[in-house]
């Protein structure tokens, strides 16, 4: 966790204080995009027949709760199953894991999986990037 203490050293003020470096590139790209989120906010899901509370890296109010959660997961096993738990729960979520972010183009991949989460066909995030 010495990765932490570096990362809330060289943070701006007003910066959540990150598990890790992906999640920053995350909140620093939803940052410039203007979108408001709130970082590990508590989220109640129903998984294995008992409800629980998970923290999704990132959840975005305004835009009926969708969540972008960043798994430090290499298996895309993992990914696909917490993205079918918030289906279930019809929480509209975009999960990534660690190849996510190695992608040249992970912005654009991301501003297209939100577009697409967010199931509401005439959503555009283009009026956040006007300002």
């Amino acid at each position: 966790m010495g990765n932490n203490t570096e990362l809330a050293s060289i943070r701006p003020a007003n910066e959540p204080p990150y598990q890790n470096q992906k999640e920053r590139q995350i909140g620093r790209l939803l940052d410039s995009y203007g979108l408001p989120f709130f970082y590990r906010q508590p989220t109640l899901v129903y998984h294995d027949h008992k409800n629980e509370i998970w923290r999704p890296s990132f959840t975005l109010n305004q835009d009926g709760g969708a969540v972008i959660d960043y798994l430090d997961s290499p298996n895309p096993a993992v990914l696909e199953q917490r993205i079918e738990i918030y289906r279930y729960n019809q929480i509209p979520a975009t999960v990534l894991g660690p190849r996510s972010l190695e992608q040249p183009n992970w912005q654009q991949d991301l501003y297209l999986k939100l577009r697409q989460s967010l199931r509401k066909p005439d959503y555009s995030l283009d009026h956040y990037l006007q300002s």
